[in-house]
């Protein structure tokens, strides 16, 4: 096959899409560094486990807790400010991607799917060649703020960042119509 054939294929949408997701991760993991070094971070954190009057929703091993438990994440309400502004902007860069790679509605979210997946993964994986961090998968996160902050151990995303690749491929290289078509969407 030549490369003006192969750049046409999806393959070629998921390596060029998968390479952002990659430097995407890269700059998400430097930004940490630097809120580390703002903060005067080093080492491990211990995080002090919610209080059950802080837990929104308990599931196995994941946790969303209550809107205000976001002050004892970053009680500095600017910097909570723009690391909530900052992780609405990581998911639209995502959705962004994902909308101008994909050729059609399940292209574009399978590759939301793909991006996010990869991006994610590498996000740990930088963390780790960085800082060290996480010292094991099972060290405790704080996922995300919004809509309120999600907490798990880093097995956990990885793990839903490894199921969001595969189902993305097989969204992708399946002939069958898994999700509905847009205009089944617009009559329902």
């Amino acid at each position: 096959m030549r490369i003006r054939e192969f750049a046409k294929t999806i393959w070629f949408t998921l390596i060029v899409t998968a390479c952002f997701a990659i430097a995407m991760a890269y700059l998400e993991a430097a930004v940490v560094v630097y809120l580390r070094a703002l903060f005067k971070i080093v080492g491990e954190i211990q995080p002090t486990p919610p209080n059950s009057g802080d837990v929104l929703i308990a599931l196995p091993f994941f946790a969303f807790l209550q809107p205000h438990y976001l002050f004892n994440i970053l009680p500095d309400s600017k910097i909570l400010g723009t690391e909530l502004f900052r992780e609405t902007a990581t998911i639209v860069m995502l959705a962004t991607l994902g909308w101008l790679a994909g050729r059609n509605l399940r292209e574009k979210f399978a590759l939301f799917l793909f991006v996010f997946g990869v991006w994610d993964i590498f996000y740990y994986i930088f963390l780790y060649l960085i800082l060290g961090w996480p010292s094991s998968l099972k060290t405790l996160d704080v996922l995300f703020l919004i809509p309120t902050p999600w907490v798990a151990p880093v097995f956990v995303p990885i793990g839903i960042s490894v199921l969001m690749i595969v189902v993305a491929i097989l969204l992708i290289t399946s002939k069958k119509q898994i999700l509905p078509s847009f205009k089944s969407i617009k009559n329902f």
